[in-house]
């Protein structure tokens, strides 16, 4: 039976900030590869190569996967599609017509969707005025991270990419549900059986990319593996020890403080950080504040 999720301790604050730099700063090294390998191709790689990594881990620390007749391996396929392959297709198709900040907007919506999903699902996460207030500032927050202009977005792109990159959103929500419903299980095997499940979903079609791809530089594969180690693999731990200890609403709060992350990981590469991004950033915390405050 589900627990109630409790208070979150200063342990789950600082995971949630690794957590929150870790995917922050994997755009940038996504924006790199992504010009030597196709999206697919990449995906397919970046979790193939963390599911090995999870499963030594998991392995070195003395811990067994479940047998394949094991009900858990239905939770893991539920978890790296709902996780990983299905909202990592949609948000790379999506952008194929989207700019980033219209997809880190619509993307941004993952706690609202979390926020009905655990109201349903998840004891102790009932919805309330409190926690929607928090989440709308947090979200209006993000709008003016990414700039206003980016709503403009709405009415120039396709319909069909937004919807996309929200239903990849919902997916991120449907993920971290789960995580929390999740039969007692070790994070390090958790995330290994996610991640392994996941990698066999994006098997044909990162086979297929892969074929096409020409020869590719030293520097992308390492990205590749950066990328697999820490925003996908010591992630994907992270992710299934706070969505167990602190709740979904808790994990979802991430989603609002990733483009944070990213902003500054761009202004440490060279790009520019203004005013509004500071403003963002206040909004961003007292919106957290909001939805958390008991």
């Amino acid at each position: 039976m589900t627990q109630t999720p409790a208070q979150p301790t200063v342990q789950n604050w600082i995971a949630l900030g690794i957590l929150t730099v870790l995917w922050g700063s994997a755009f940038a090294f996504i924006g790199y590869t992504v010009d030597f390998l196709p999206p697919m191709a990449l995906i397919f790689v970046r979790l193939t190569l963390a599911a090995l990594i999870l499963l030594a881990w998991a392995i070195f620390r003395g811990r067994r996967m479940p047998p394949l007749t094991d009900k858990r391996w239905l939770w893991f396929t539920g978890l790296g599609f709902f996780g990983n392959t299905l909202p990592f297709f949609l948000i790379a198709w999506g952008q194929l017509s989207l700019d980033s900040a219209l997809t880190g907007i619509l993307v941004a919506t993952m706690p609202l969707a979390t926020l009905g999903l655990a109201h349903v699902f998840v004891p102790g996460e009932r919805m309330n005025a409190r926690k929607l207030i928090g989440f709308l500032v947090g979200f209006g927050g993000v709008v003016v991270l990414m700039g206003p202009s980016a709503l403009q977005g709405i009415f120039d792109s396709s319909f069909v990419a937004q919807i996309a990159v929200v239903g990849a959103a919902v997916c991120y929500g449907i993920n971290a549900v789960m995580a929390r419903m999740l039969p007692e299980t070790s994070p390090s095997v958790s995330g290994a059986g996610m991640l392994i499940t996941a990698a066999l979903l994006s098997l044909p079609m990162g086979l297929w990319e892969l074929t096409q791809v020409d020869a590719v530089p030293m520097t992308a594969w390492a990205s590749v593996v950066w990328l697999a180690l820490a925003p996908t693999a010591i992630a994907s731990v992270m992710l299934m020890q706070i969505a167990r200890t602190a709740g979904p609403g808790f994990l979802a709060i991430v989603n609002y403080l990733t483009p944070v992350a990213a902003v500054v990981t761009g202004y440490i590469i060279g790009e520019s950080i203004g005013w509004a991004a500071l403003l963002a950033l206040a909004i961003i915390l007292a919106g957290v504040w909001i939805a958390r405050k008991r």
